[in-house]
């Protein structure tokens, strides 16, 4: 009985970061991909696909405004967007919706982003506090509006013989594609430098920092004040 009761509280603190609005969206986002993504040739498909990665974006600030961040939470929120940016990728190449280079990029990119952050958190002393980047997120975010585009492009060319939709289309996913790279790059160094340094990205408080910031403004004043009095 003691062990249980001395069990209890660590076992809420458990089921109160693992069921949460957030983690329900990002599972959500993820179901709806994985669905989508194996007709994303069609409209239905497409569709599923956007709103389960618009999902994604929803996941982290609904997080914040409920006060439900937790490690669980980004950790769950890195690792489906792997899973689901996999499943697209293979999607999309089985039905040569994309560029050959964009598809090969993107997941070359997103395996080295995985495989440093697992390094990095297998080398962290706080295990599996996996966060994000904020240019990982902005990368990620463009790649998709890159495969959607691709995607709605081949899907505007099979429903209408006008092709000028389509290539509008395609160039706006291959300008959303190079927007990604320079975010995705540096997410991808970022990550690597993690695994090298043994640092899973854990969020430090910047209280520590404004107190010391303080401490030496009072300090300046002071020694200003018995400059003035001497003089």
């Amino acid at each position: 009985m003691k062990k249980a009761r001395e069990a209890s509280p660590t076992v809420c603190k458990v089921a109160k970061d693992v069921f949460t609005i957030p983690n329900s969206i990002s599972m959500i986002g993820a179901a709806l991909v994985m669905h989508g993504s194996k007709k994303i040739d069609t409209a239905e498909g497409l569709a599923e696909c956007a709103v389960g990665r618009l999902a994604d974006v929803l996941d982290g600030k609904v997080a914040r405004m409920t006060g439900q961040t937790s490690n669980f939470g980004a950790a769950l929120d890195a690792t489906t967007d792997k899973i689901v940016m996999a499943k697209i990728l293979y999607e999309m190449n089985k039905k040569g919706l994309a560029p050959k280079y964009a598809l090969g990029t993107v997941a070359v990119l997103n395996s080295i982003n995985a495989m440093a952050t697992g390094i990095a958190n297998l080398r962290s002393k706080e295990k599996a506090e996996t966060r994000p980047t904020k240019s990982g997120k902005v990368g990620l975010a463009m790649e998709t509006a890159a495969l959607v585009a691709y995607a709605a492009a081949e899907l505007v060319d099979k429903r209408t013989d006008n092709s000028k939709p389509a290539e509008i289309l395609r160039e706006l996913g291959a300008g959303a594609f190079a927007a990604s790279l320079l975010p995705a790059a540096h997410a991808t160094c970022t990550y690597i430098e993690r695994a090298i340094n043994g640092n899973a990205g854990k969020e430090k408080p910047e209280e520590p920092c404004q107190i010391t910031d303080v401490n030496r403004t009072l300090g300046s004043m002071a020694m200003l004040g018995r400059l003035s009095g001497r003089s």
